[in-house]
């Protein structure tokens, strides 16, 4: 039997920093052995502002996800989730005659037509961090999405690009080579998070993906791919935020607050009850309505989900989102989240959990840890790294389209 394989993912999000070690065995089930969290400090929205701040904050996480794992980071494939204002898509297509017709297409055929695809005019400061083939086309036969071994004379590919700023992602390999993580891949965040929430079948029949992190996160998929994706600056820390304010305590405070006593919407308190508060000058503690916690909330919330709606109409997509939306991120935790949801989108609301591994409750049953849980899932997968276990039993999964991903 192989030996199971270690892998760990570092998630910089836009509040806490996420390390986790998981461990992956012949049958392809992967058990979190551990994890750990920092405030992200050092960053802003996912980019580095303070190297060393960055440092310190990705050290603590991985610290405390070793500790419990008894291994190190440094000594595993480390897949990076990255995220930020600065990233973006666009559309490339690429075309190449067949070397062999007779002999069908080859691999060698599909590599160089996603090369082709790949060769547009960047800005200095800008690079390719994802190629993703949406279709190919055979003698101008749509919708092929495995042309290996097909006849035809001419082969075409339509693919997204998923393009980061040369610096912000240089700053993030700067903070991983001060720790010593050297055998690190970076993936779009959103990308890995599909990959803990949502199976094949929701990607092929289409579905929005929202992440409520500290900021929130906006992709649409259809077809088995990634079609759209945007960052808005708006998510859970400014329920946070305007919960400090509004019952005048602290921001820590006030996320815990949040968490145990506020709900999505006031209408769904049958009851009102007294919450008890730290004040924010520090001299002791205040009590308060949980239905003024609940009407502090309410109004963030539609905002955030009326955003993420017009974001998805925006697109023309979503009269094709057969599955509907899913929510996940930490701000997903808040009860009633949901419901509200669903009366905004019109379409079927679920909740995604990073279930798909095997580990702690802490982690399974965590939202704002799916993504971190995704990182692991997407970099075993290998389509979007490139990463395959040299002689391992993933060997042969993706082993027809290395040449196919940056």
């Amino acid at each position: 039997m192989a030996k199971p394989i270690r892998t760990a993912a570092i998630d910089i999000g836009a509040t806490k920093v996420v390390c986790l070690i998981a461990e992956t065995d012949s049958t392809k089930k992967t058990n979190v052995l551990g994890f750990g969290t920092a405030p992200a400090e050092g960053f802003r929205q996912g980019v580095v502002i303070s190297l060393d701040k960055a440092t310190d904050a990705v050290a603590r996480a991985v610290a405390s996800a070793e500790e419990s794992a008894g291994g190190k980071v440094k000594a595993y494939p480390t897949f990076v989730g990255i995220n930020g204002q600065h990233l973006k898509h666009i559309a490339g297509i690429g075309t190449v005659p067949v070397r062999k017709p007779d002999r069908g297409i080859s691999q060698r055929d599909i590599h160089d037509v996603i090369n082709q695809a790949q060769t547009i005019r960047l800005p200095n400061d800008e690079q390719i961090l994802h190629v993703v083939p949406t279709q190919f086309i055979v003698d101008e036969q749509r919708g092929v999405r495995d042309p290996l071994g097909m006849f035809g004379v001419k082969l075409e590919v339509e693919v997204l690009l998923i393009i980061g700023g040369m610096s912000m992602i240089e700053n993030i390999y700067r903070v991983m080579d001060r720790l010593d993580i050297r055998n690190r891949h970076l993936l779009l965040q959103s990308l890995a998070t599909s990959f803990a929430v949502c199976d094949e079948d929701d990607k092929n029949l289409g579905v929005a993906l929202v992440d409520l992190g500290g900021v929130t996160d906006v992709s649409v998929y259809r077809e088995g791919e990634i079609r759209y994706h945007k960052m808005l600056e708006v998510g859970s820390a400014n329920i946070t935020k305007d919960v400090a304010i509004g019952l005048r305590t602290t921001f820590a405070q006030a996320e815990q607050v949040k968490r145990e006593y506020g709900v999505a919407m006031a209408s769904m308190l049958d009851k009102d009850e007294p919450v008890t508060v730290e004040d924010a000058s520090g001299r002791g503690t205040k009590q308060v309505s949980r239905r003024l916690l609940a009407s502090v909330i309410e109004p963030r919330v539609e905002e955030i989900v009326n955003l993420v709606d017009g974001e998805i109409r925006a697109t023309g997509m979503a009269d094709g989102l057969s599955v509907g939306v899913v929510l996940t991120g930490g701000g997903a935790s808040l009860e009633g989240v949901d419901i509200l949801a669903e009366q905004v989108f019109g379409m079927p609301v679920r909740l995604g959990l990073p279930d798909r591994v095997t580990g702690p409750r802490d982690v399974t049953r965590d939202p704002s840890l799916s993504t971190a849980v995704g990182l692991v899932i997407c970099g075993l997968d290998g389509r979007y790294t490139g990463w395959l276990p040299a002689g391992s039993w993933m060997s042969g999964i993706w082993d027809r389209f290395r040449g196919m991903f940056s």
